[in-house]
């Protein structure tokens, strides 16, 4: 049976210079709100590194993946470090069919034990109609930044949107 979308849980750990985030199950667009508000705590803290561990993670959708990118690129701009382990091969197939190989650090072995006794659910964030198709927007235009293959892949996405976004904001008298 597949899981459906939500049907995954992030745990996150910190220790005084460095943030861990577990994915269970699904990583999807659902939880990139939760992601980028666990970035910014741990920049606003003065944490500069972070290992996303993937062993338990089933499946990521391509929200998801922009997402995690994006936060690779933030991490590049003031010289952090992103690393992404515990990497299944079918994960490992989703980042590289993205062009994400070129810019992840990723370990297909980690040890997390040091982490392991301090593991709590990352608190879910529930995202309005609009944040989730900006957050879909952004990630996926990122990803054909990163990769112009991608836009094959996405382009009618961000077409829809771009005019969904569009068509809201006109709609709620904020133009």
């Amino acid at each position: 049976m597949i899981p459906h979308v939500g049907n995954g849980t992030l745990y996150y750990a910190l220790t005084r210079d460095c943030g861990y985030l577990k994915v269970v199950g699904w990583g999807s667009f659902d939880k990139c709100s939760a992601l980028r508000s666990f970035y910014n705590q741990l920049l606003s803290s003065g944490i500069r590194r972070l290992v996303i561990d993937l062993q338990q993670c089933t499946y990521m959708d391509s929200t998801f993946l922009g997402t995690l990118a994006g936060i690779q690129i933030k991490f590049n701009e003031i010289k952090g470090e992103l690393k992404i382990v515990n990497v299944s091969k079918k994960n490992q197939e989703s980042i590289s069919t993205l062009g994400l190989d070129k810019i992840f650090n990723i370990s297909e072995q980690w040890d997390v034990s040091r982490f392991i006794d301090h593991f709590a659910p990352l608190d879910k964030q529930s995202l309005k109609k609009a944040d989730t198709s900006q957050t879909m927007l952004e990630a996926h235009e990122l990803l054909i930044d990163i990769d112009p293959r991608n836009k094959a892949k996405f382009q009618d996405l961000v077409d829809y949107l771009k005019e969904e976004i569009r068509h809201s904001s006109s709609n709620d008298g904020s133009h």
